[in-house]
């Protein structure tokens, strides 16, 4: 892990995210509300809130098993109301701590309450002889990923993460870059989850021909991606009145590898 990760103009200083422990080593996160983190019907995003959730989640896996490092392996994450105020915050607390892996619970709120729910399984990577990662601190420290200059005005999120969206097909490319690095050079878990939740909507929207809503999705992470370019294909697998289920992939197109496969609900505004 790079010691000035993450890179300016990343997804996580996008987001503006940022996280605290208190003395007990207990981890929070909060992140403001903007109007490109929302939907057509003015939620939070789940794929931005599921960034929220792997950033938090990470930091306290890898609180807990330090000198060994953490790395995502499954994500599953519900929506559960329309945010308000100014700001969302993040709660993880750990499930297990194993000596495979590790199993989190994030809550994430508003002013008001319990907006999202989240769990979250990391794998945990044993420390080499002579490949140190870096120590994190445990308690009473804050740390701000905002970016110092960001762009102005802010892109459209999924411009931002440099999609291109088929409008006729379940298809989305992108490129491999920096803004959405994880601490390997891989794709951010976070990232993982909006490429998800936007091919959730796109394929309800193709079918429906109106505005849809990712209300879950539960993501499982099979490889460290190297080469890119991504796409990200999806299938729908149940379809209804309310909206559709559908299961996504994402492939590396230079190493011809399955990097995730996920299932994710999208239901009609």
């Amino acid at each position: 892990m790079a010691s000035d990760y993450p890179p300016t103009r990343h997804i996580l200083r996008h987001l503006r995210l940022s996280h605290a422990t208190d003395k007990n080593g207990n981890i929070s996160g909060t992140m403001p509300i903007l109007p490109d983190m929302l939907d057509a019907g003015g939620w939070l995003r789940l794929g931005v809130m599921a960034t929220l959730v792997d950033s938090v989640a990470g930091h306290h896996g890898v609180m807990q098993v330090q000198p060994d490092w953490v790395a995502t392996l499954q994500l599953g994450t519900v929506l559960t109301a329309q945010p308000s105020g100014d700001e969302v915050s993040a709660y993880c607390e750990p499930m297990r701590i194993g000596r495979n892996n590790v199993v989190t619970e994030t809550r994430i709120e508003d002013q008001k309450g319990l907006i999202g729910h989240s769990l979250c399984t990391f794998a945990r990577l044993p420390a080499r002889p002579g490949f140190e990662l870096p120590k994190i601190t445990t308690r009473n420290r804050a740390i701000d990923y905002a970016e110092e200059n960001e762009e102005s005005p802010r892109p459209n999120f999924d411009d931002y993460l440099r999609m291109n969206i088929n409008p006729d097909k379940p298809i989305i490319e992108l490129p491999h870059h920096s803004r959405i690095y994880n601490s390997f050079g891989s794709i951010q878990g976070g990232a993982v989850v909006v490429l998800v939740e936007r091919m959730a909507r796109h394929i309800a929207e193709l079918e429906g021909g109106r505005d849809a809503r990712c209300i879950t999705a539960d993501v499982h992470y099979l490889a460290q991606a190297k080469d890119g370019p991504f796409r990200v294909e999806g299938e729908a697998l149940r379809k209804d009145s309310m909206g559709i289920t559908s299961q996504v992939t994402i492939t590396d197109l230079g190493s011809g590898r399955l990097l995730d496969v996920a299932t994710a609900t999208a239901v009609y505004l």
